[in-house]
């Protein structure tokens, strides 16, 4: 009979508030990473000490985690809580929402006190005066969507049908999003729109074309408009209800509003 081992007790990290006089004989040797699962809420616990090896009040301070990816691009910034009626514990949760887009890797993090003017003061991963830590993302423990597709890359499409054409549209690079190995009775697309301080009329677009190639024929599948105050926009498409179940290749076409200097950031498609 196969015997297995299971454990349910806090992801802990030591945390250095102060290292002012901090004795040798209490250097850290070794700060473990943390590990965090895609499909899956996280906890992170904080164990926040000062130089006497004694937990501190964390009350009162707005304490923060910057979590980076290997190209140094923030990620996520988490709020770290005090553990309620305990002192010197603090939590940080990461939902699964949070991180389903990005890719397994070795993250960066940064766990730093929020103060007044947004200024930052470090707390360290170790008394050699380290700042930071690593945060390993695994995947493969729940079943998972495919990683989103990112669409970042936006060119001005030129109309040469109509000389002196002065409205600029821009259309973005091809995406595939029918799946081979979608097996469900019915696929859907979800969109995501990063827009920064953007105002422009939004078209989805779809073919059913197995290939793209200049002379595809391209479907406007919905048209919407994006306002300078918007921070995110999802749209969700049902096939059979809003496109036929052969659809092969999907784009997003804008024109924006005239003297508008905004940009749309990035899009997540998951399909």
């Amino acid at each position: 009979m196969q015997k297995i081992s299971s454990y349910l007790y806090s992801n802990r990290i030591s945390v250095v508030a102060d290292l002012a006089s901090y004795p040798v004989e209490w250097t850290s040797v070794y700060q473990r990473n943390i590990k965090i699962y895609k499909g899956m809420k996280n906890t992170v616990e904080f164990d926040i000490r000062n130089a006497d090896q004694k937990r501190i009040n964390i009350n009162s301070y707005n304490l923060k985690c910057l979590i980076m990816d290997t190209f140094n691009k923030e990620v996520l910034t988490v709020d770290v809580d005090p553990v309620p009626n305990t002192v010197g514990l603090a939590t940080m949760t990461i939902y699964a929402q949070d991180i389903g887009y990005i890719s397994p890797q070795f993250l960066k993090y940064t766990l730093y006190i929020l103060g007044e003017n947004e200024h930052k003061s470090p707390l360290y991963g170790d008394t050699q005066f380290g700042i930071g830590g690593i945060i390993e993302l695994k995947s493969g423990v729940v079943p998972e969507l495919p990683d989103p597709q990112i669409v970042d890359n936006f060119v001005y499409l030129i109309d040469d049908t109509t000389p002196g054409n002065y409205v600029y549209t821009y259309v973005s690079d091809s995406v595939e999003v029918n799946p081979r190995n979608d097996i469900n009775d019915q696929h859907s697309i979800k969109l995501e729109f990063w827009p920064d301080t953007f105002n422009a009329t939004v078209t989805v677009q779809i073919t059913n074309d197995v290939v793209v190639s200049a002379a595809t024929e391209w479907n406007d599948l919905e048209t919407f408009n994006i306002t300078s105050s918007t921070d995110r926009v999802t749209k969700t498409y049902n096939e059979i209800t809003d496109y036929s179940n052969n659809i092969g290749w999907l784009r997003i076409k804008y024109i924006p509003d005239t003297g508008n200097t905004g940009k749309i950031d990035k899009v997540l498609v998951f399909s």
